[in-house]
C-alpha cells in the first residue's frame, strides 16, 4: 500500500506540474484567468460572502415529501446503473498504463481495489463541489460544506453499489445467468412492486386524485401517497438515510444524520473490498473502450459510446452522380448511426406525441395526477431534446470538418471547392439538429398552448409567437455554433487543435477556459448575426402594417425577411469557411 500510495501522491503532483508548465503558453494562461475570473464572481461569492435574500423555508411535510423523493431517485439509479443496465462483468476502471504495471506486480486484488476507491476521491470530492453549486446556490456558508459532504457520500455509496453490484453479477454470470434473462428478471420484479404499491395506494382511505378539491395542488398528496404505500417505505428506508444529511438545513441536523449515512457508505466499502472477484479481463476490455473514445476525441469527434462494429444502414442511396454536398449529408447520416439511430429518435419522438395528442383531449381545468405526471414527462423530454441538440450539433459538425485538416493535401486534389466541402460537413449535423429542434419545440408547444388554454382563452397566440421565433432563431444558432469552431481551428490551428476543447483528458481549469472563450466567442457570434435578423423583422412587421392589420400576413413578411437574411448570413459564412478551408497550409503550421 505504501508503493501505491507513493503512485498516486506522485501522478497528482505530476499532474499539476504539467498544468503548471504549460501555463507558458499564453491560450492556457488566458484560459486560466477566464476560468478564475468566472469561477470568483459564479461561485466564490455564494460559497463564503454572506446571502442578502431571503432563505428557502420548507415546512417539515414538504421536507418528508423531499426527502422521500430523493430517496426515490436514489433506489431507481441504483437498480437501472446497478443491476439493469450494466452487463454480467466485474468492473473497474483502470488505465492501460495501470494494467500493464499493476497487474503483473506482486499485489494482491483486494489492495488495487482500495487503491482504485482511494484514488476516485479527488474526482469524487470535484464533482460534488460542483453539484453544490448547481444544486444550491442559495446556500452560504457551514450549508455549502455541509451540502458538499452531503453529495461525497451519496456519489461514493452508489459508486461501491456499482462496483459491488458487478462482483455479484459476475458471480451469477458464471452460473449461468445470462445478462437478457438477468434484466427481465429484475425487470419484472420491479413491475411487481409498482403493481404491488399502486393497489396498496387505492385502497388507502386518504386523499384520492377524484377528490381532490377543484384548485388544490394533486401533485404533492398524490406522491405523499405513494412514496408511503404498501412496501414503499421499507424499500426508501436505507436510502433516506443516505440523502439525510443532504435534506439537513443547519450543523446539528447534519451531523445528527451523518453516521447512519457513514455506517451504510462503510458497509458497503465492506461488501466491495472482501468481495474476491476476478475483474481483469473486464478492465482490460473497458480500458480499451475508453481509449477509443479519448482517441476519437483528440480527432475532434463527439461520441458517447465506442464503435460497436455493427453495419450501419445508409438512410438513402447515394447515387454516381449529383450535387456533391449530397455525398457528404449521406456521410454525416452514416456517422450519426444510420436508420438505428435515426430510427430511435423517431420512435421518442412519436411517443411524446402520442402523450401530447392524449392531454390535448383531457380536461386542464381539473388535472388528474396522471396528467400533470404525463405533462412533467413530456415537457422534460422536449427540454433535454432540445438542450442535447444544442450542445451536440455544434461539435458534431465542427469536429467534422476538423478532421479533414489531417488529410487536407489529399482533399485539396479533390475537384471541390472549398465551400462545397464546409457546406457538406457542415449540412448533415446542423439539419439533423434542427429537425431535431423543430420536433421538440412543435410537441413542447402543443403541450404548452393545451395546459395554458385552460386557464386563458388568448394563451396561444404569444405561445406560438414565441415558439416561431424560437424556431427561426435554432437554424442560426446551430450554423454559428458550427461555423466558429471550424473556423477557429482552420485559421488559428495552433490554438484551437482538434478535439482540444472537447476533450476530458485534458482537464484543468485552462481548458474549461478554453471551453469558456469558446462558447462566448460563440453566443457573440450569434448575436452579432441575429441584430439583422431581428431589424429587418422588426422593418417588416411596421411595412406590412402601413398595408394591412391582419396578423397573419404581418408574422408571414416578418418570417420571410427574417428568413431571407439567415439565409445570406449563412451563404456569408459558408463562404469564408470554404476561403479558410483554401489557404490553410498544413506544412506551413
Amino acid at each position: 500500500m505504501s508503493a501505491l500510495f507513493y503512485l498516486f501522491t506522485r501522478s497528482l503532483a505530476n499532474s499539476l506540474i504539467h498544468r503548471l508548465k504549460r501555463l507558458r503558453q499564453p491560450k492556457y494562461l488566458l484560459g486560466l484567468i477566464l476560468a478564475g475570473t468566472y469561477i470568483y464572481f459564479y461561485f466564490y461569492r455564494f460559497l463564503f460572502a454572506e446571502f442578502r435574500g431571503s432563505k428557502l423555508i420548507i415546512s417539515p411535510e414538504e421536507q418528508e415529501l423531499w426527502r422521500n423523493i430523493g430517496a426515490g431517485l436514489l433506489l431507481a439509479a441504483t437498480l437501472a446503473l446497478s443491476w439493469i443496465l450494466p452487463s454480467s462483468r466485474a468492473t473497474i476502471n483502470f488505465s492501460e498504463a495501470e494494467i500493464a504495471l499493476l497487474f503483473p506486480a506482486p499485489i494482491t486484488r483486494r489492495r488495487l481495489v482500495i487503491f482504485k476507491i482511494l484514488r476516485s476521491q479527488v474526482a469524487l470530492l470535484i464533482i460534488s463541489a460542483f453539484f453544490t453549486f448547481v444544486s444550491g446556490r442559495w446556500r452560504t456558508g457551514i450549508d455549502a460544506w455541509t451540502r458538499t459532504g452531503s453529495w461525497w457520500i451519496i456519489l461514493n455509496t452508489l459508486s461501491l453499489h456499482r462496483i459491488g453490484a458487478s462482483f455479484a453479477l459476475s458471480r451469477l454470470h458464471q452460473r449461468g445467468l445470462s445478462d437478457w434473462k438477468r434484466r427481465l428478471a429484475f425487470l419484472a420484479a420491479v413491475a411487481a412492486l409498482c403493481a404491488v404499491v399502486y393497489y396498496t395506494w387505492r385502497e388507502m382511505p386518504g386523499l384520492r386524485p377524484s377528490k381532490l378539491p377543484k384548485g388544490a395542488d394533486p401533485l404533492t398528496p398524490y406522491l405523499n401517497q405513494f412514496l408511503t404505500a404498501g412496501p414503499m417505505p421499507w424499500l426508501l428506508a436505507p436510502f433516506k438515510l443516505v440523502v439525510a444529511p443532504f435534506f439537513a438545513h443547519g450543523a446539528m441536523p447534519f451531523f445528527a444524520a451523518l453516521p447512519a449515512a457513514l455506517g451504510i457508505l462503510g458497509l458497503h466499502f465492506l461488501w466491495v473490498v472482501r468481495a474476491d472477484a476476478s475483474f481483469e479481463d473486464a478492465a482490460i476490455e473497458s480500458a480499451q473502450k475508453r481509449s477509443a473514445l479519448l482517441a476519437a476525441a483528440r480527432k475532434g469527434e463527439v461520441r458517447v459510446t465506442p464503435e460497436t462494429g455493427k453495419a450501419r444502414i445508409p438512410l438513402f442511396t447515394l447515387r454516381p452522380l449529383g450535387p456533391q454536398a449530397t455525398a457528404f449529408l449521406w456521410k454525416s447520416f452514416i456517422r450519426a448511426g444510420g436508420r438505428r439511430t435515426l430510427g430511435r429518435w423517431a420512435a421518442f419522438f412519436m411517443a411524446l406525441a402520442a402523450g401530447s395528442f392524449w392531454l390535448s383531449h383531457q380536461n386542464a381545468e381539473s388535472p388528474t395526477p396522471a396528467v400533470v405526471t404525463l405533462s412533467v414527462i413530456i415537457g422534460t423530454g422536449c427540454y433535454f431534446a432540445l438542450l442535447l441538440s444544442f450542445v451536440l450539433v455544434g461539435q458534431q459538425a465542427a469536429g467534422q470538418l476538423r478532421q479533414g485538416i489531417a488529410g487536407m493535401d489529399l482533399l485539396k486534389t479533390y475537384p471541390l471547392p472549398g465551400w462545397q466541402f464546409a457546406l457538406g460537413e457542415l449540412l448533415g449535423p446542423v439539419l439533423m439538429g434542427t429537425a431535431i429542434q423543430w420536433i421538440a419545440l412543435s410537441i413542447g408547444t402543443t403541450l404548452a398552448i393545451t395546459l395554458a388554454s385552460a386557464h386563458a382563452a388568448d394563451a396561444a397566440q404569444p405561445i406560438l409567437l414565441g415558439a416561431g421565433g424560437l424556431a427561426l432563431f435554432l437554424p442560426l444558432s446551430n450554423l454559428g455554433s458550427a461555423i466558429l469552431p471550424a473556423a477557429a481551428a482552420l485559421a488559428f490551428p495552433g490554438w484551437m487543435k482538434p478535439g482540444e476543447a472537447g476533450n476530458a483528458a485534458q482537464g484543468g481549469l485552462e481548458v474549461m477556459g478554453l471551453r469558456l472563450l469558446l462558447g462566448i466567442s460563440q453566443l457573440l457570434l450569434i448575436a452579432l448575426a441575429f441584430l439583422p435578423v431581428a431589424f429587418f423583422g422588426a422593418a417588416a412587421w411596421f411595412a406590412s402594417g402601413m398595408f394591412t392589420d391582419v396578423f397573419a400576413w404581418k408574422v408571414a413578411s416578418v418570417v420571410a425577411s427574417a428568413g431571407f437574411i439567415v439565409l445570406l448570413e449563412a451563404a456569408a459564412g459558408i463562404a469564408w469557411l470554404g476561403w479558410l478551408f483554401e489557404r490553410f497550409d498544413l506544412s506551413g503550421e
